[in-house]
């Protein structure tokens, strides 16, 4: 029987690690690993999975995925500090979530094993390969995606499952970033997908990122469906508010993914003895906290952005709402505090860090 956690790997794709370089620039996503990982579903039942060169994938014409959509995944990262062994940040958690996105896809779950299997051994063969210079990272995507063929509005009844790593910087450029308010499309609804990490989720974000772009902001905050009045996250980040010296986030509902960051912000918040709330926030009663100086700062959160400052919000209009501080002591002190956990091994709650052993 396979060892999941130590995936056979043939000489081919070892050359292939031993011959890969680094490029000086980074950016974040856009360089390839040779290797990755795979396993597929089919009749009921999940088969071993293995180690395979990065390459295309075959679909039929019409696969599921490409006409009903079946297609979900999560985001992940795994460090390295020197020679030590390689570490992944709470990835029970993101298992979880897959699953759950799972579930809500109609398509089928995976195992523990095999999903933590997978990343362990794709870390493991490629740990040489992951960067280490401050605010860098081996970017780790696990997704499946339905495979049957068949043009009938149907579950899918085979599934691919894999996982592909990126050696990457920042996610953003900038230290800090605007933000637009979307006050007319929506980004999720109540009964939706939008608590699930379901592909169509950012596709349909796309619209609104090109038009924010055009206004000159970096983001979307993206309010909720029915009212267009409370907030919910950015695009592909959980929103947080110091206001009047307490964190404030929007309350999760099945509209809003639960972010692994933002969980562990609010843990390591509480930590150092900042009172949270999980709360439904109101974006005009926000906007007047902002103009009076008692939201006196801002930030988004999630695995690629990490943490980072918003310098401020703004509509379509041109209209600004600028924080006074732009990256404030809260902020700081939290994304040190996570960047130094994920980072450079300082102390962490216990099941945060999962160690991937090289020998």
């Amino acid at each position: 029987m396979t060892d999941l956690n130590q995936l056979p790997i043939s000489e081919t794709l070892t050359q292939a690690i031993t011959d890969f370089k680094l490029p000086e620039s980074l950016g974040f996503g856009t360089v390839r690993t040779p290797v990755m990982a795979q396993c597929i579903f089919r009749n009921g039942k999940w088969e071993d999975p293995q180690l395979l060169p990065w390459e295309p994938i075959a679909l039929d014409p019409s696969a599921k995925v490409l006409h009903y959509g079946q297609a979900i995944f999560e985001g992940m990262k795994a460090y390295r500090n020197g020679k030590d062994d390689p570490i992944l940040f709470r990835p029970d958690q993101n298992f979880s979530r897959f699953n759950a996105s799972a579930r809500r896809m109609a398509m089928p779950e995976i195992s523990e094993n095999i999903y933590i299997g997978c990343i362990d051994s794709l870390v493991r063969v490629q740990a040489e390969l992951i960067p280490q210079k401050p605010g860098e990272s081996l970017y780790v995507r696990p997704f499946m995606i339905g495979t049957q063929t068949g043009l009938g509005l149907a579950p899918s009844m085979e599934y691919m499952f894999m996982v592909i790593t990126s050696p990457s910087g920042a996610y953003f450029s900038s230290d800090k970033v605007s933000v637009l308010i979307e006050r007319s499309d929506c980004r999720a609804a109540p009964g939706g997908t939008g608590a699930a990490k379901v592909a169509g989720n950012y596709g349909g974000s796309i619209k609104s990122a090109i038009a924010a772009k055009e206004l000159g902001y970096h983001q979307t905050l993206w309010l909720d469906a029915s009212q267009h009045k409370y907030i919910e996250e950015l695009s592909g980040m959980n929103f947080f508010a110091m206001i009047d010296n307490e964190l404030y986030t929007p309350s999760l509902t099945d509209s809003i993914l639960a972010g692994v960051t933002r969980d562990s912000l609010l843990k390591l918040a509480e930590l150092e003895g900042i009172k949270t709330h999980e709360v439904p926030m109101d974006i005009n009663e926000l906007i007047n906290k902002i103009k009076e100086e008692n939201c006196t700062e801002l930030f988004a959160c999630g695995t690629a952005a990490v943490l980072t400052p918003i310098a401020e919000l703004g509509e379509a209009d041109g209209t600004r709402y600028p924080l006074k501080h732009a990256y404030g002591p809260v902020s700081k002190k939290l994304r040190e505090t996570l960047v130094g956990i994920q980072e450079n091994g300082k102390p962490a709650p216990d099941g945060w860090i999962h160690n991937v052993k090289l020998r």
